[in-house]
């Protein structure tokens, strides 16, 4: 075997790696997150009206968040899917939430969830790979969203929009 030939053999063998080690970290899929148990139900009251109460009659309309924080954990190994998904969230928040964005009542985290100096936040969201997630602060308390939806609709600007825009109109609502 010739040496011209050894090098196409290896070349070939270390694309091939290359290759299945960006498939596999784009393409592993995201955990289920369970849902919020603290979450109130909103069945009518018994006078008629929509407005959720506690069982000895007080609201428990939602409270508007204090702040809502958009974050996107990204592999070093970027596929254009997450490219995609990181550029298009942008686009909305930029698009749709400029002014809370401006004031702070909105802010963009972008975080490479292998360095190191982001291990403790990649913890506290749970993201161990490619992840968007929404975190509505209420009082002082973190309610993280992942939103796994946004993989079903790459592609898709139309459905990709709108998943990442309701969401986050019901964070500042306070229902995220």
């Amino acid at each position: 075997m010739t040496m011209r030939n050894k090098v196409k053999i290896l070349s070939s063998f270390l694309l091939i790696i290359l290759v299945a080690s960006m498939l596999y970290a784009c393409g592993s899929p995201t955990p289920e997150v369970p849902p919020n148990s603290d979450t109130p139900s909103n069945p009518a009251n018994s006078d008629g009206s929509d407005t959720p109460t506690t069982p000895d009659g007080s609201d428990t309309s939602p409270t508007p968040a204090d702040k809502v924080e958009v974050v996107y954990f990204y592999w070093p190994q970027r596929c254009t899917g997450c490219v995609y998904a990181e550029s298009t969230t942008l686009y909305t928040l930029q698009t749709y939430f400029a002014d809370e964005l401006a004031s702070g009542k909105i802010t963009w985290v972008t975080l490479d969830v292998a360095a190191e100096e982001n291990a403790a936040i990649a913890e506290k969201y749970g993201a161990y790979t490619s992840s968007l997630f929404i975190n509505t602060i209420i009082d002082g308390i973190d309610h993280i969203k992942q939103l796994t939806e946004i993989w079903a609709v790459l592609g898709d600007d139309v459905a990709f929009i709108e998943v990442v825009k309701s969401a986050i109109e019901q964070s500042l609502s306070g229902e995220g």
